[in-house]
């Protein structure tokens, strides 16, 4: 549902609006979900603006450049004033430009805010000697943790000998070793996908080892 105060969320977060604004702001989101969960979408932009130069051109657009298409605004919002409507449509969009620049953005991009994130990057362990052994790891953060997706696969000679077995185990950022959070057997030339999860927040994932059956390690992710 919109709003008279459906594009304050930005401006509220990097302090745009007045006193009597904010507070009348703040009343409204006691009762809207939607207008909190803006709040929400918006909290990092104040660190992200923070690193931009002062003279960067996200921050230096002209009024007449961030004016809003008329086609954009629902009917009952024709009744805002005008300049309050330019100065909350200037914040929403210097912010969502300053973000994709500090982000290392090559072009402009328009604002989703409720867009689908991109997916994980495989990343790939690095070998501890000199192991016949390849494998990539995909981390997903989830409220309770991260969610680790690995790939692995044993390139080495196969002939008489047995499935091998290796276990995933989890470092923090202190380089703290918590318990195995899976195991698998591999075969010859065959990859096998193994879904893990620990209760780590990926941003306190320091590295990811994979150990073989005597606890060796073979291959470690550096995070």
């Amino acid at each position: 549902m919109i709003d008279q105060y459906t594009f304050d969320a930005a401006a509220y977060v990097l302090g745009a609006l007045s006193p009597e604004e904010s507070r009348a702001f703040e009343g409204h989101l006691a009762d809207c979900a939607a207008c909190t969960a803006e709040v929400r979408e918006f909290s990092e932009l104040p660190g992200l603006l923070a690193q931009l130069p002062p003279d960067d051109p996200a921050l230096t657009m002209t009024d007449e450049q961030l004016e809003p298409p008329p086609a954009l605004l629902p009917g009952l919002l024709f009744s805002v004033r005008r300049e309050r409507r330019r100065r909350r449509w200037r914040t929403v969009v210097a912010a969502g430009l300053a973000a994709a620049c500090v982000a290392g953005l090559g072009t402009v991009v328009a604002l989703d805010v409720g867009g689908t994130p991109p997916p994980p990057v495989a990343l790939a362990f690095q070998p501890v000697g000199d192991v016949p052994v390849e494998a990539t790891a995909t981390l997903q953060p989830k409220q309770w943790g991260t969610e680790v997706h690995v790939a692995c696969t044993y390139t080495g000679s196969w002939a008489g000998a047995k499935p091998r077995t290796y276990k995933l185990v989890p470092f923090d950022r202190n380089g703290h070793p918590y318990s195995s959070i899976g195991d698998w057997r591999v075969l010859p030339n065959e990859e096998v996908l193994m879904t893990a999860a620990t209760a780590l927040p990926r941003e306190q994932l320091g590295r990811l080892e994979i150990h073989n059956s005597a606890g060796d390690t073979i291959l470690r992710l550096t995070l």
